[in-house]
């Protein structure tokens, strides 16, 4: 079959190669040969390129972290069956950045009537990381204040949107004009452009000095320094990933 491949690790644009002969995967018990439709683009797709993600598939292996397809070949005691339309996340390596790929039971559901295929593809991993994190560790309430940093990335549109669903005022912060307009259209109440103002100061203007009662940090580094700062009391912080690229220490005084 065909599809992008990584040899070695690095950066997705020097290590992607295009081959035409790919092997086929062969579903197990439990899994879906599944023909790609659509795939997503993550965060994590982009460490797995570059051999930091914490799972390390072995080389050479088929990014794609995140698909929507049908289903052409069952494995024995699959949940689904061949034609059903599905999305899921693929077995590591044999992802959907190729024609065909493996994806096993329990990562795969059916497929949401009326989504496209790209907006099938992009479902599962930001918008199921931020109904966890927002739902059930930050509890989130009506009427709360919930801030969302990077609010025009993947994660960060997911989250706003959840935010508001779930009845809270949410801030956003991004970087630039064009960043803060994304983050304003898909439903912030308020967006702090971090290149021009103070974060803390921001923050604190907005909520009355208060500061955020969620606060979901998909950055990491300086950003996560900023938000123990403008937690509200009682605030939870969500740590959501590593995308600033320094992973951020807690210090227990804080907390107490």
């Amino acid at each position: 079959m065909r599809g992008w491949q990584v040899h070695e690790n690095g950066d997705p644009d020097d290590v992607l190669t295009w081959h035409e002969d790919i092997p086929v995967p062969v579903p197990g018990p439990g899994q879906v040969a599944v023909r790609v439709h659509a795939a997503a683009c993550n965060f994590p797709d982009i460490l797995a390129c570059q051999g930091k993600y914490q799972e390390k598939p072995p080389l050479p292996f088929v990014p794609g972290m995140e698909v929507a397809g049908e289903v052409v070949v069952a494995g024995e005691g699959a949940r689904f069956a061949v034609g059903d339309r599905v999305v899921g996340l693929p077995v590591l390596g044999q992802g959907g950045y190729a024609e065909v790929s493996l994806l096993p039971d329990v990562a795969t559901f059916r497929w949401p009537e009326g989504m496209t295929p790209a907006q099938a593809a992009g479902l599962l991993i930001t918008y199921q990381t931020g109904w966890c994190a927002l739902k059930h560790r930050g509890q989130l309430a009506e009427g709360e204040t919930l801030l969302v940093h990077a609010a025009a990335g993947g994660v960060g549109t997911a989250a706003v949107q959840l935010g508001k669903a779930l009845g809270a005022r949410v801030i956003g912060t991004a970087g630039g004009a064009e960043k803060c307009a994304v983050a304003k259209s898909v439903g912030c109440d308020e967006v702090v452009d971090y290149r021009d103002v103070d974060l803390v100061t921001a923050v604190k203007d907005l909520t009355g000095g208060r500061g955020a009662d969620v606060i979901y940090d998909p950055v990491g580094g300086d950003v996560f320094d900023a938000s123990r700062r403008i937690a509200a009391f009682e605030g939870r912080i969500l740590v959501i990933g590593f995308a600033g690229g320094r992973i951020a220490d807690a210090p227990t005084n804080h907390v107490l």
